[in-house]
């Protein structure tokens, strides 16, 4: 910077920052943080590791269920909505149909979707021996 600039700062208002003052000799050791090492440091337990039992069965028994109580909750306040899980996809299938006619208006997935899907599942079991 050259004088004119550090006039110009003065002139502005603005100071130069001042050095901080050296701390008095006897001052230092009256001050001084205890080290973390010298503290005893909290202990944590750690819960065991739970183990999860599903029984594959018993949540298809369960899906079962629900769809079924799904199903007649929807027949009960006259909607026409079906629920479905199809089975080689194991996959949930929503059906909108028309309560006059019984045609079905939409489905999610659709049909050519599910049909390409099991499309996919007959490749891949040709090209394995399991199902994955």
């Amino acid at each position: 910077m050259s004088a004119d600039s550090t006039s110009a700062l003065g002139a502005a208002g603005y100071a130069r920052p001042q050095p901080m003052p050296a701390p008095a000799p006897g001052a230092a050791a009256s001050q001084a943080v205890a080290p973390l090492a010298d503290k005893p440091q909290p202990t944590v337990a750690l819960p065991e590791k739970a183990e999860l039992t599903i029984d594959p069965q018993e949540r298809q028994r369960d899906l079962r269920e629900t769809i079924a109580r799904l199903n007649e909750k929807m027949r009960d306040n006259g909607r026409a909505l079906a629920f479905s899980v199809d089975e080689a996809l194991n996959r949930t299938v929503i059906t909108v149909t028309n309560s006059e006619t019984g045609k079905v208006i939409r489905q999610i997935p659709d049909e050519a979707m599910l049909r390409v899907a099991h499309n996919l599942e007959d490749v891949k079991g040709l090209m394995q021996d399991e199902r994955i």
